[in-house]
């Protein structure tokens, strides 16, 4: 079985190795277990280069894309580039067995209807709601960002109809099955089953007050808040110390605004931290993670907090509520409510019993949900749903 699938991923080329920089990538390259090759299909990096996320086995290969530098720059790109697209994945396809697509996404949707054109299965992937995402922006960008994600969606959805669709949150799992009727939720998880077992054995922090928060910086990860909740609880007599992992376009804005309300020292911004044993240090450092999202599928560091035993703080958005319960596997608050997640703060610092609760649930919670696991379930389905049509 050849599956393809389409990712909006750059990926680098060094000799014979591929790699990416997105730790996403790990879930679907998973899938060679159980299938006989994959095709990736996304940008190739203009220079030679290596990631932090290697894809290092035989039977994964890429159908390179021309570079663009983000969704934002599409539009830049000449009528040619659509065009050798088409022609790339023409030449390919006919030897996919089926390809799953991830979107909303214009090079998706026009890939998409190529394979459906050529009589190839496709499937969809649906990770985060895309109106919401351009909605944390401001001023005339999110004017155009909103009207852009408002007609992919529409003809994202409209693709989907009577195809296996696999969405992440229960949101997106209603919206979705107004147009098909085999739409499967969906929970890409990285922590392997070995994992699972050694982080067991671990312990997080022993200082409840120092906090972690992972995520791009980017106006709907909601740093903002944070950053305003962590000045409340100060007033309050609640030092706390945040450690912020990842990069983003808001950096410059959240060093700014730590400085005026009183917290540079006590915020520290690493930057960007790869998925692997230097993250994990600073989980095991800290006291509870803190995502304090305005949207979100379902993030990727709640499924490492939760197997590391690590405390989770969050707001409840996209697929989080869910999957966690409040105040046994997390403490889930409403998004951009200072005082909420102060308060849900301030109860994680104070109660010892709450903070062992949240550990001990949220570990056997994730039994069930490692990658192995989601892995197998969505292999399944595609089985059943997709790759009979082949």
């Amino acid at each position: 079985m050849r599956l393809a699938i389409f990712v909006d991923q750059v990926f680098r080329r060094e000799g014979d190795t591929l790699s990416t920089d997105e730790p996403y990538i790990l879930f679907p390259a998973s899938f060679i277990e159980s299938v006989d090759e994959i095709v990736f299909i996304g940008r190739e990096a203009r220079q030679a280069g290596r990631g932090p996320y290697v894809l290092d086995h035989p039977a994964i290969t890429l159908c390179p894309l021309p570079y663009y530098p983000n969704l934002y720059q599409l539009w830049r790109l000449s009528p040619r580039t659509f065009l050798e697209i088409r022609r790339r994945i023409s030449e390919q396809a006919r030897s996919w067995d089926a390809i799953l697509i991830g979107g909303p996404h214009p090079i998706g949707q026009m890939i998409a209807k190529e394979c459906i054109a050529l009589g190839v299965p496709v499937g969809l992937v649906v990770r985060q709601n895309l109106v919401q995402q351009m909605g944390a922006h401001r001023g005339l960008k999110r004017l155009a960002a909103m009207a852009a994600a408002r007609a992919l969606d529409w003809h994202f959805k409209r693709l989907a109809r009577d195809r296996t669709v696999f969405t992440v949150g229960g949101d997106l799992t209603r919206e979705y099955r107004r147009f098909s009727n085999r739409v499967h939720e969906h929970m890409p998880c990285l922590m392997r089953d070995a994992q699972l077992r050694t982080f067991a054995e671990m312990c997080s922090g022993s200082d409840p007050t120092r906090l972690i928060c992972v995520g791009r910086l980017a106006p709907e990860k909601g740093h903002q808040v944070l950053l305003e909740a962590l000045a409340h609880l100060k007033q309050r007599g609640v030092r706390c110390h945040l450690e912020v992992v990842g990069t983003g376009p808001l950096e410059p804005e959240l060093k700014a605004r730590s400085m005026t309300l009183g917290l540079s020292d006590t915020v520290t911004f690493h930057g960007f931290v790869s998925y692997g044993p230097a993250l994990f240090e600073l989980y095991r450092q800290a006291g509870a993670l803190v995502l304090p999202s305005f949207t979100e599928g379902f993030p990727q560091v709640i499924n490492e907090s939760l197997c590391i035993g690590l405390p989770t703080i969050a707001t409840a958005v996209g697929g989080i509520p869910l999957f966690l319960t409040d105040e046994e596997t997390a403490m889930l608050v409403p998004p951009g409510d200072v005082a909420a997640l102060a308060g849900a703060i301030e109860q994680v610092v104070r109660r010892p019993e709450l903070r062992e609760r949240l550990r001990s649930n949220g570990r056997k919670l994730m039994v069930d949900n490692t990658l192995e696991a989601n892995r197998e379930r969505m292999i399944g389905v595609l089985h059943a749903e997709v790759f009979k049509t082949a």
